[in-house]
């Protein structure tokens, strides 16, 4: 498992990641693995996935094709662009779409966190999208980095000291979390619009 974590503050978005990867018991730490990023850059948005490793590789290759719908501006349009790549994840990637019968929707094999200019996502397998207004976090250390971002949210100045607060909990108690870390930060773009509209009134008086 993996624990990803986003969070905004201040006009910045941040996401971050551990970069453990576990085959059952099995460890495989940051120095023993060159391709160890649970974190990717598609368009304007950075995009951690949990679970598999092979989700991450199958991202970046769909999403290599220029063509393909990607706008993430929003959490219906992250659910249409997610709902156009499901029929060519099932046959070109072979994705396994039925994992439980009782499902009421094909299920896409994508759970984790985005963030953009547009602000702070979670993404589930059915496609659906949530925005988050403040901090949120995926993958087995979850618990532990809501927490710890929950105690220091309304004191750290940063979106970046935020996300480091819930990874180093989620290092220090979850099994399947370990550092380095791997964060990044983009930009709002209601921050850069707000700051712009300021300019403007200034400089007419």
């Amino acid at each position: 498992m993996s624990t990803i974590v986003v969070a905004q503050k201040n006009g910045v978005a941040c996401i971050g990641a551990d970069t453990l990867s576990c085959l059952g018991s099995l460890r495989q730490r940051a120095h023993h693995v060159e391709n160890k990023t649970k974190i990717t850059l598609v368009g304007d948005t950075y995009v951690g996935l949990t679970g598999t490793s092979t989700s991450l590789v199958v991202l970046n290759s769909y999403f290599s094709d220029e063509a393909r719908p990607r706008d993430f501006s929003s959490a219906e349009s992250i659910f249409e662009s997610l709902r156009y790549a499901h029929h060519t994840l099932k046959t070109e990637y072979f994705m396994s779409a039925h994992p439980n019968n009782d499902d009421e929707y094909e299920t896409t094999q994508f759970y984790g966190l985005m963030a953009n200019p547009s602000g702070i996502y979670a993404i589930y397998s059915f496609r659906s999208a949530q925005k988050f207004l403040r901090f949120w976090a995926a993958g087995s250390g979850r618990d532990f980095a809501l927490g710890a971002m929950t105690t220091v949210y309304d004191r750290y100045k940063t979106a970046e000291d935020i996300v480091k607060a819930g990874l180093d909990a989620s290092a220090e108690f979850d099994g399947a979390t370990a550092g380095p870390f791997e964060i990044f930060s983009v930009p709002l773009a209601s921050a850069a619009k707000t700051k712009k509209t300021s300019s403007k009134k200034r400089s007419k008086k």
